[in-house]
């Protein structure tokens, strides 16, 4: 029994982890600095109460020694790329925004780190309803703030208004388009986690529908190239990852079917004339002139004249300059006029770069796996990835063994709603992992620690028996 302190103690680190997960994409995803803080400040408070709770209990089955796999995986795993991100902030030349890029690695992990340690199996089932309850809200919020408002205000503030020229996008309580739909994306994941699992009874079933239709009808009016994307991908791996409990036949008959109505109906979607197909074709129009080598070297140029085009490969420059190190954490935005132009202008002869990327100020890639190479080198780069590959390799490896269990019959080592989190913890490394190569969703703080909690949620399901 927990004496009264710890109850205490308990209940306010649960009320924390609420506030954090469920306030912060409707404070504009925590991005500005004077709603990041806050909530910052809350996740090392949330941190400093469960090691008093854990100093006070004594308890030495919490210690990582004999806790079960997900955690020692998640406490372990990371800490060398913390370590190193850590060196790498302390020596960049601008220290404020190396701090920022470091807190965007390290909150996560320590709100992974006390949602693991910090609730119990009752307050975790308790979390995840309401995650889904919040998804839900937001993606209702952006839809109708859409039709009737036309964008216009992102929750209280002028949205911008350059997301809404040419197509009107959904932004919800984001102020990017696509940031909205990389949240409904993680949405999106959680109800695929309750609808394929073979055993989810249909009072769960049919909440997660609802909850699947809204996260699509949102993406879908966001217009985010990207976020359709990664709606196909996540679709895949829900093919390859979600059907393992049924037994082979009836497993790839199933994968077949839904593979074929999802190919037609892709198809009358590209050939249909709603806005967002359009979009997508004004994006990958193929040039008809010219031989085929011709061709490429257009559709080339035109990717490197685009915006995102034009950050990448400005922060691939960069990277150039310092590969095993990066250039410095957070120090993208501040090398942009340096890097953005490309290197074919002579000063000495007055000739200007053919790109000279003057009109714009990139403040963040546009690709968080091309920024975490850019600024902590090869080497940060594979420190993020070891664990990051580790703890996805866990939860599959999970996933497998649970869905044998079903398949043949034997004695199910979790719940019901543990395979269902396990998959969607797994769908939503997937979603965020394939949106990042084009997008900055992770420079988001209410994203990072949003992915972090169902990472979590999924963690919390691996043990001995698994």
């Amino acid at each position: 029994m927990r004496s009264f302190t710890e109850q205490i103690i308990s209940l306010g680190i649960f009320a924390l982890l609420l506030i954090i997960l469920i306030a912060s994409p409707w404070l504009f995803g925590a991005w500005e600095m004077w709603y990041f803080w806050p909530f910052a400040v809350m996740i090392f408070t949330v941190g400093l109460l469960l090691g008093v709770r854990l100093l006070l209990s004594g308890d030495r089955q919490r210690s990582t020694r004999t806790g079960p796999p997900g955690r020692q995986a998640l406490l372990w795993l990371p800490l060398p790329f913390l370590g190193y991100a850590l060196i790498r902030s302390m020596t960049a030349p601008v220290f404020m925004d190396a701090e920022r890029s470091m807190l965007l690695f390290l909150t996560p992990w320590l709100l992974a780190i006390c949602i693991l340690w910090g609730i119990k199996r009752s307050e975790l089932r308790l979390t995840v309803a309401l995650l889904g309850i919040n998804f839900a809200a937001l993606g209702i919020y952006g839809i109708l703030n859409h039709c009737i408002a036309e964008n216009a205000k992102v929750l209280w503030l002028d949205g911008f208004p350059q997301y809404q020229q040419g197509y009107l996008r959904a932004t919800g309580s984001f102020f990017c388009p696509d940031h909205f739909a990389g949240a409904l994306e993680l949405g999106m994941c959680l109800a695929l986690g309750f609808i394929m699992n073979r055993e989810s009874p249909w009072s769960r079933r049919i909440p997660a529908l609802i909850l699947l239709a809204i996260c699509i009808a949102g993406i879908i009016l966001s217009k985010s190239r990207g976020a359709g994307l990664t709606v196909i991908v996540v679709g895949a791996a829900a093919l390859v990852y979600g059907l393992r409990q049924w037994q082979w036949k009836t497993r790839w008959a199933l994968r077949a079917g839904i593979l074929l109505v999802s190919i037609i109906t892709l198809f009358a979607l590209w050939n249909s004339d709603i806005s967002y197909m359009r979009r997508f074709r004004s994006y990958i129009t193929i040039p008809q002139e010219g031989s085929r080598a011709e061709r490429l070297e257009q559709l080339q140029a035109r990717a490197l004249r685009t915006c995102r085009g034009s950050m990448i490969a400005a922060a691939i420059r960069g990277w150039k300059t310092a590969p095993w190190f990066g250039i410095g954490p957070g120090m993208h935005k501040n090398t942009w006029f340096h890097f953005g132009p490309t290197p074919d202008g002579d000063r000495e002869h007055g000739i200007w770069p053919s790109q000279p990327n003057n009109t714009l100020h990139s403040f963040e890639v546009h690709s968080d796996w091309v920024q975490l190479l850019q600024e902590y080198g090869v080497i940060g780069l594979v420190l993020f990835l070891i664990p990051l590959g580790g703890i996805f390799y866990l939860l599959v490896r999970t996933l497998n063994r649970a869905a044998t269990a079903t398949r043949n019959q034997l004695d199910r080592p979790m719940s019901r709603t543990g395979y269902s989190l396990l998959l969607a913890g797994i769908l939503a490394i997937v979603a965020m992992g394939f949106h990042s190569l084009g997008d900055f969703c992770l420079q988001i703080p209410a994203l990072t620690w949003l992915l972090a909690a169902m990472t979590a949620c999924a963690l919390a399901q691996v043990r001995r028996a698994a």
